[in-house]
């Protein structure tokens, strides 16, 4: 760097034809600029300007030495306006990580929004029911729904997911509607394979609560599967309402136990590091986030 910028010193001088003119110019004392000059030539080993007290000139190595110096300057403003740019302005592409059935679901209406303002940002969707390494996949940005656990990644969170339990009618005109949550242990339970198992569920009514041990008969890693599973009957499972919310206005998925509450789980925007966050994540966030705050869900 040190470099560059005697360089840069040295095209000011010869452009202003003026040591005083480049020092101001630069903002600096004109015995500074002549200390830059004069290192500069001891490196390159030869004399760049012919200087006297009334004139200035380019040697013959100095016009060859200029004509470098003056494309490595110009190409290095221009580097470095487009880094700015970069830094105010979502360029390149956006890597994204995220659950299968909210990135189908919603994901993908929050890109329509971000590319109607953003038309230039490239972005890679990966959706996958599972917690990926995001360093070593080249993910910018990891939208995660559930409980997170500790880690050295950055976690924002976006809202809170409630959770609904739910079964088919065909299921429950089967095998009963549980009324208490103890009734849950007498039913098939359907869950994700990333829960452990037994699974803890707490449920809450009027300040009480009340924990539930859960056996899976029944696991799968894709939301879907334990949605599909659920709807041909196979037993009773609970998931994020999100994922929910239109098979319950169809009648093809029944929620239960309405009158107790369920702790919410929390969808969750996560990405390498807190400092320098590119542009194009922090906008994403900003508008996943709107668009969660006036989600059906959470009504």
């Amino acid at each position: 760097m040190d470099e560059l910028k005697r360089i840069g010193v040295f095209t000011r001088v010869v452009e202003t034809k003026s040591f005083s003119e480049a020092a101001r110019q630069l903002g600096v004392a004109k015995s500074a600029v002549s200390k830059q000059i004069v290192q500069l030539e001891k490196e390159v080993g030869v004399r760049l300007l012919n200087r006297t007290t009334r004139s200035l000139s380019l040697t013959e190595a100095g016009e060859i030495f200029y004509r470098h110096s003056a494309e490595i300057v110009n190409r290095t403003n221009i580097a470095l306006s487009e880094l700015r740019e970069y830094q105010d302005q979502p360029t390149g592409t956006l890597r994204i990580s995220c659950p299968v059935s909210f990135g189908t679901e919603h994901l993908t209406s929050v890109i329509k929004d971000v590319r109607s303002l953003y038309p230039l940002l490239k972005i890679d969707l990966l959706l996958e029911d599972r917690i990926i390494n995001m360093v070593e996949e080249g993910v910018d940005l990891a939208i995660r729904i559930g409980w997170l656990q500790e880690s050295n990644l950055v976690a924002k969170m976006i809202c809170e997911a409630p959770v609904s339990v739910f079964a088919s009618p065909e299921y429950l005109a089967q095998k009963g509607t549980p009324k208490t949550p103890q009734d849950l242990q007498k039913h098939d339970w359907i869950s994700l394979s990333l829960f452990s198992s037994p699974l803890t569920w707490e449920f809450e009514k009027k300040g009480q609560k009340q924990s539930v041990q859960m056996h899976s008969q029944l696991k799968s890693n894709s939301v879907a599967a334990v949605i599909a599973l659920s709807k041909s009957g196979q037993g009773i499972s609970a998931l994020s309402t999100f994922c929910l919310q239109e098979d319950f206005e169809k009648g093809l998925l029944q929620p239960l136990l309405t009158d107790y509450e369920l702790e919410p789980s929390g969808i969750y925007a996560v990405y390498p590091h807190r400092e320098h966050v590119p542009p194009k994540v922090r906008i994403f966030i900003d508008f996943l986030s709107k668009y969660c705050q006036s989600a059906r869900w959470l009504r």
